[in-house]
């Protein structure tokens, strides 16, 4: 179970669930197929899919979750085409132009005659609940999509106090003066790739792939007044990820080395490597966060 992309949230209070508590609450909300008028669905399916029977999976203080996405697929090209029909047809046969309050109703019955026979796509969106220290972190690079399966578990819950982690964070500024001094918090590295972007509103952008990140051309970029967005981080030669300003963790990528640790498992047992797997993965991940943090300062040091 290797998260890829992490978008991250803490709990602004404690919080401890048991298992048989916390499934009744996912039954509420199982996935569900689309019907003949649905659009998409949106609801939680088992954890360790056809492998397991809980919607949830709880493994030393960490949950896991999944929520399942089934959308129709309704190209954009086709529902166009059909409406400027029916629209030309219109306008000939009784010769007047037809309002926006009209065509938005056309595309409507359009939208309603087409999704019987739309095609159907799935996806699904994994999330772990550390109840030790209180994060929340789920495995995706958009915001939006981390805050659908937040929302899914709110009414699930009934509450979740979350916010996320790094909002009170000027990250621009750690990024910047991390790759400036070429100094990192005890235990990261800066890697090779970076994005740094001009200050002023032009919003210009030098992309770096593979680079010397100490070298003079990213010294002059630097010294020019661009700040860092996008940093490239190793952390303790197990993870490499790269931190972006907004907070969002993308490319996480797992050292060999953590990754031959559950190696030994036999297939067979597909359950024990799914859940050694996850305790692997989420125990690594829990560890860089706090570091990542501690290496932050604490937020009401910053004001």
């Amino acid at each position: 179970m290797w998260f890829s992309n992490l978008i991250c949230y803490r709990f602004k209070q404690d919080v401890s669930y048991t298992q048989e508590d916390f499934e009744k609450a996912l039954e509420q909300d199982l996935f569900r197929p689309c019907g003949s008028q649905d659009l998409n669905t949106f609801g939680w399916t088992k954890a360790f899919g056809k492998h397991g029977d809980t919607l949830s999976h709880f493994s030393q203080k960490s949950i896991l979750v999944c929520a399942k996405r089934e959308e129709k697929v309704l190209p954009a090209a086709v529902v166009n085409d059909m409406l400027a029909e029916k629209i030309e047809l219109i306008e000939a046969e009784e010769n007047r132009p037809v309002k926006k309050k009209e065509k938005d109703e056309l595309k409507e019955n359009i939208l309603h005659t087409l999704l019987p026979q739309a095609f159907k796509k799935s996806s699904l969106q994994f999330a772990f609940i550390d109840q030790e220290n209180g994060w929340v972190v789920v495995n995706s690079g958009s915001f939006n999509k981390a805050e659908e399966l937040l929302a899914l578990l709110r009414k699930s819950l009934g509450t979740l106090p979350v916010v996320p982690a790094f909002a009170n964070y000027d990250l621009d500024v750690f990024l910047t003066d991390w790759l400036t001094n070429f100094s990192t918090p005890e235990g990261f590295a800066i890697g090779s790739d970076a994005e740094l972007e001009e200050a002023d509103d032009s919003g210009a952008q030098v992309k770096l792939k593979g680079h010397d990140l100490a070298c003079d051309e990213v010294k002059s970029h630097l010294e020019s007044g661009k700040r860092v967005t996008k940093l490239a981080l190793d952390w303790q030669e197990r993870l490499k990820f790269m931190l972006q300003n907004d907070g969002s963790i993308k490319r996480l990528s797992y050292s060999e080395t953590l990754k031959e640790e559950n190696a030994d498992i036999p297939k067979e047992d597909m359950l024990v490597k799914l859940d050694a797997d996850f305790i692997l993965a989420s125990e690594e991940i829990k560890l860089m966060l706090e570091e990542l943090t501690a290496g932050l300062g604490d937020v009401e040091d910053l004001a």
